[in-house]
């Protein structure tokens, strides 16, 4: 089954050749998890912080459906005046999913 994928960060240098920016897709097997398309990707699982699943958070273990669009980001910090999670007095994860759904949506 096909699955669109949204890569930000790091993430990115895991996409498959073809991709467009930071989207791809990618093929995986039908029943497949998040975490089978990270592996299908060749990154490592401890590089994924956040994961969406048709703009919805997700766990890892997350099974798919056909056209699914998987969203990976990996943890950030960092940037005078910009999106902070070293420096938000919310919880990291929290503030990355926040984040990340403005720039997805």
């Amino acid at each position: 089954m096909r699955v669109g994928v949204v890569c930000f960060g790091a993430m990115r240098a895991h996409l498959p050749p073809g991709s467009v920016g930071n989207r791809a897709e990618v093929e995986v097997q039908e029943g497949a998890s998040v975490a089978d398309v990270v592996e299908s990707m060749g990154a490592p699982r401890a590089l994924v912080f956040a994961v969406l699943v048709d703009g919805r958070q997700a766990p890892i273990d997350q099974p798919l459906q056909e056209g699914a669009e998987v969203t990976l980001m990996p943890p950030f910090a960092g940037g005078e005046g910009l999106l902070s999670a070293a420096t938000s007095p919310r919880p990291p994860e929290t503030f990355c999913l926040q984040a990340l759904c403005r720039l997805v949506h």
